[in-house]
């Protein structure tokens, strides 16, 4: 993938300030490290924007593909469809979580709750300071979101962003690719679909599944696991609620269908699965990494399950 050039800006001190107001004139989130030690995405409490971004425990995706939200009700004879949700911006995340943004812009590409949100948002990245688990790879797939900026500098990600910066008085510069930060010392693994589906029987997958409380804790923290279920509640009047909720591939009934019969019924399948769909994807994304490499999974996993291990050791690649 060949790096693209970015329209960029020069921020003076009157157009950064006129920035910061467009942005915390809005409902603004952002990533703040609680006195736990978590970071988690928080209301901006102030006017003034971060500097650098951080890398939420709980991602972006949560603000666009809520863990409950209601699609539709039906009462009295009427639909009700979903409200027009407020304007929002999302300020201090890191580029890798912009590559997650445009793969689930593609997945929830004809959803109107999801394309509602995305219309009414604001989306501004800024650098980040790698953590151990970081393993970005700025050619894996491409970025969204608004704004980039860095000091002094600010790159259009999109139209609107582009139109903001103009109304906020930034000089054009240069284009330029982003400033993405250096590469860590590990490399992604390299592993074939073929090496993939030859592998259905090596001894890893039930060896790793034997670790696994299939807790789906690794899910939930991915930028790009977006599994969801549909639930209709429906009362004694007659009215009905249909729900959206975060569903998780390593939940034991998350393949289970009418008929009792289970796709995935072991941990070590739902491992297989899982693995396959962050290297491979499917649907209109299949062969598209969808890992973006933040790190959250390996993070959080409570007995230290790595994907990219279990792929070095299919595809005979050692990390380095």
């Amino acid at each position: 993938m060949v790096e693209a050039l970015l329209p960029s800006y020069r921020l003076t001190q009157s157009s950064l300030a006129a920035l910061a107001d467009a942005v915390t004139n809005l409902s603004a989130f952002t990533p703040q490290v609680d006195t736990d030690g978590f970071c988690r995405l928080q209301r901006l409490s102030t006017r003034v924007l971060p500097s650098q971004a951080f890398s939420s425990f709980i991602p972006l995706k949560k603000l666009f593909l809520p863990p409950r939200e209601k699609l539709w009700s039906f009462q009295s004879g009427q639909f009700s469809e979903i409200e027009q949700p407020e304007p929002f911006a999302v300020v201090g995340v890191p580029l890798c979580d912009l590559q997650a943004l445009w793969y689930l812009d593609q997945v929830f590409a004809e959803d109107l709750p999801y394309q509602k949100r995305r219309a009414r948002s604001l989306v501004v990245a800024m650098p980040c300071e790698p953590m151990p688990e970081c393993r970005c790879d700025r050619q894996l797939m491409p970025v969204a979101g608004d704004l980039f900026l860095d000091q002094q500098c600010a790159w259009a990600l999109s139209p609107a962003g582009d139109a903001l910066l103009r109304a906020c008085g930034a000089g054009a510069a240069a284009d330029k690719p982003l400033p993405w930060p250096a590469a860590g010392p590990e490399r992604r693994p390299l592993l074939t679909e073929e090496q993939l589906r030859s592998s259905a029987d090596a001894t890893i997958w039930a060896e790793t599944a034997q670790r696994c409380l299939s807790c789906g804790a690794c899910s939930a923290v991915c930028p790009t696991c977006y599994c969801f279920d549909l639930l209709d509640e429906t009362a004694t009047d007659g009215s009905v609620i249909r729900d959206r909720r975060w569903d998780n591939c390593f939940f034991a009934e998350h393949a289970k269908v009418a008929g009792g019969h289970d796709f995935r019924p072991e941990r070590a399948n739902r491992l297989h699965f899982r693995l396959e769909h962050k290297f491979f994807g499917f649907g209109a994304l299949h062969g598209q990494n969808g890992c973006v490499g933040c790190g959250r999974c390996r993070k959080v996993c409570p007995v230290d399950i790595d994907l990219d291990q279990i792929a070095a050791q299919l595809g005979e690649e050692g990390l380095t």
